[in-house]
């Protein structure tokens, strides 16, 4: 599906793909989920785009990039998406001196809301479409801080699980978050040096007056990095300390299992003595023989114990 606006007597309308040719005059948005392979060389023609552009521009994966051509600037970003899991999206621009191309692949929330709100709409397209590219890419960046927050609640109820009970859910937990917070930094890295392009180097199709607008992306891209060094670095820590918070238990474990073996081995030696076969054994012939060498094996034990705690072993 392509869905195309464009701003005429004072007024935003919507236009279609056969009518692409006779709007391509003006001022016109062009924002694409799915298309067919003619839609594509239509597009590719109309807009005069270069093989190689066209051929990122309509591939499914593409790293992230700003490069200058003569009559547009191509630009690929990732913005980030909370379903039923968090995923990145590529986001295609194709920034011309009176278009908008944009590509997707699925439906954008923040890019749905300007398109049904049509004095938001039409405000941009005053400006230029260089302030449209903004506001499309600048509601993208921010939407990082929102996933990051329910990232941040998840790494809070990890730690406060470590240090209760570790337990294999929550290691494996543990390991899909830091999976994920990785898989964001390798996005959010070189993203944030391509969106310093935007405000560094020259480029004609961005206005002078539109620079402090994408110099305002380039600090919140800033923050979504260092906000992801810092998960990064709590989910190692986290990871420290679930393998501590195994190794402790183990050891109280272990601790445990020695001083049963340590109080056993001399009632073993006490029992081993008196099942031997001499015919003549301390107190054997006793009628209370038995209970005495019980009672004396309960006493050992409990002396032990004692003995234990006092020093501090358990």
């Amino acid at each position: 599906m392509i869905e195309i606006f464009y701003y005429e007597n004072k007024k935003i309308h919507k236009g279609t793909v056969k009518d692409l040719k006779k709007l391509k005059d003006k001022k016109i948005w062009v924002d694409i989920l799915e298309m067919t392979a003619e839609e594509e060389e239509l597009i590719k023609k109309t807009f005069k785009l270069h093989p190689l552009t066209s051929e990122d521009l309509f591939s499914r994966v593409t790293r992230i990039k700003v490069e200058e051509f003569p009559n547009y600037l191509f630009c690929v970003f990732y913005g980030i998406q909370k379903n039923d899991s968090i995923e990145l999206v590529e986001l295609d621009f194709v920034l011309g001196k009176n278009f908008l191309i944009t590509n997707c692949r699925k439906e954008i929330e923040s890019f749905e809301h300007l398109k049904n709100h049509e004095k938001k709409l039409k405000n941009l397209f005053v400006k230029g479409t260089d302030f449209l590219f903004h506001r499309l890419l600048d509601a993208e960046v921010d939407n990082f801080f929102v996933v990051l927050d329910t990232i941040d609640d998840d790494i809070e109820e990890i730690e406060e699980g470590v240090t209760k009970k570790p337990t294999p859910e929550l290691l494996s937990k543990i390991l899909k978050l830091k999976r994920l917070v990785v898989l964001i930094k390798k996005s959010v890295m070189p993203q944030r040096e391509k969106l310093s392009f935007l405000t560094k180097n020259d480029y004609p199709l961005i206005s002078k007056k539109a620079i402090p607008y994408f110099r305002d992306i380039y600090d919140h891209s800033i923050r979504v990095s260092d906000t992801v060094d810092n998960y990064r670095d709590a989910m190692s820590s986290t990871f420290d300390a679930y393998m501590s918070s195994v190794s402790n238990s183990m050891n109280e474990v272990m601790k445990v299992l020695s001083i049963i073996a340590t109080i056993a081995l001399p009632l073993t030696v006490v029992s081993g003595i008196y099942g031997t076969n001499f015919l003549v054994l301390p107190g054997s012939t006793t009628h209370y023989g038995f209970w005495i060498m019980i009672s004396f094996m309960v006493i050992m034990s409990v002396s032990m114990l004692y003995y234990f705690r006092r020093r501090g072993w358990f």
